[in-house]
């Protein structure tokens, strides 16, 4: 069971967050769903994990690459 710890952006916050209870801005989770580290995450906290034996930690994968634009054709006026 990986567990991680969970240190918030701001000293000293206190409290219980998606399940972790923190005090003096650090909370331990064990076993937390991968959606509630990246909400973590994404909200300015630090996420470190405490075993080896657990997968890493989920990541946000990267965007898919943008289909190139298409190129206008271009008319010409006909003379006439």
């Amino acid at each position: 069971m990986p567990a991680f710890e969970i240190t918030a952006p701001e000293e000293g916050r206190g409290g219980q967050l998606l399940g972790a209870h923190f005090l003096d801005g650090r909370a331990t989770l064990d076993d937390p769903s991968p959606g509630v580290l990246l909400w973590f995450r994404r909200h300015g906290f630090t996420v470190d994990p405490v075993d080896d034996d657990g997968p890493p930690p989920p990541t946000t994968p990267p965007a898919p690459p943008k289909p190139a634009g298409r190129s206008r054709s271009r008319k010409t006026a006909k003379e006439g």
